[in-house]
């Protein structure tokens, strides 16, 4: 859809592109009439959406808590890839610990700019195997959105002329649209504990560069001086990257890069 920032990555191949674009279609028709309508209090398809007045962080954390504390299967909930962190996530994380300790799943998907904050860390420091909440991070862009036991959904976003608006959606066929593509993103993105491992010496710029030539197999004579510098240098580099992604061969260490989101599927392929 041209001109929008619906997207929450590149979706999922489980369902249809005709009808998660018809649904995404239909939901900004809806956002647009009821802003139209009114900026205060505006209601389309008999309350299945309802644009949030005063659409501020402190109004719309005070909604996503209220959502929340009705979630009796999941929430799924997605952060703006470069969102910056403060502490006012922190208290809609100690509601989702609250809701996840109660038997509840909760899927948190951010950018890698959630692992620097120290709310976000200090929730994560306690999560183990088999848990009900998980966080995973991607690089890819995504939209904000809160999803409800599949049934409500909680979204700010930029609706064309009707310009930044948070809505509340109760529309069937535009929760499953969403859902499936938080799923799609879900799936493509890397586990919080994973990411973590390697340290941000793994995640520059000269490290990419290393590992696609691992992946591609250039000999490191010729990886070395594509990239300006010396044999040595280039496998001092390349042992350090090995060690840091816990793997005994050049083929493993592109597999890890993978998984870890420091290389895109199509460059290990190369």
């Amino acid at each position: 859809m041209a001109g929008s920032r619906l997207s929450l990555g590149h979706g999922s191949e489980s369902g249809s592109g005709d009808d998660l674009e018809q649904a995404l279609l239909q939901m900004r028709a809806l956002v647009e009439d009821a802003v139209s309508k009114t900026r205060h209090r505006a209601n389309a398809a008999h309350g299945a959406l309802t644009v949030v007045p005063d659409p501020s962080n402190a109004r719309i954390r005070r909604n996503a808590e209220r959502l929340i504390s009705t979630a009796r299967r999941s929430v799924s909930l997605a952060l703006p890839c470069r969102v910056a962190m403060s502490e006012a996530l922190s208290s809609l994380l100690d509601s989702l610990r609250e809701i996840s300790a109660a038997g509840v799943r909760v899927r948190v998907l951010g950018g890698p700019g959630i692992l620097d904050d120290r709310h976000v860390r200090r929730h994560l420091a306690p999560v183990r195997p088999q848990t009900t909440f998980d966080v995973r991070i991607s690089t890819q862009q995504h939209q904000e959105v809160l999803i409800v036991d599949g049934r409500m959904a909680l979204m700010r976003a930029e609706f064309g002329v009707a310009g930044p608006q948070a809505v509340t959606i109760r529309v069937p066929m535009v929760l499953r649209a969403l859902d499936t593509l938080f799923t799609g993103a879900w799936s493509n993105a890397t586990p919080a504990q994973s990411y973590r491992r390697v340290s941000s010496r793994g995640r520059t710029e000269i490290a990419r560069q290393i590992l696609v030539c691992l992946t591609s197999g250039e000999t490191d004579e010729a990886a070395a001086q594509g990239l300006g510098l010396s044999v040595r240098t280039y496998r001092r580099h390349v042992a350090e990257l090995m060690q840091e992604l816990g793997a005994v061969s050049r083929f493993q260490a592109g597999v890890h890069a993978v998984e870890l989101g420091l290389l895109k599927p199509e460059a290990s392929a190369a």
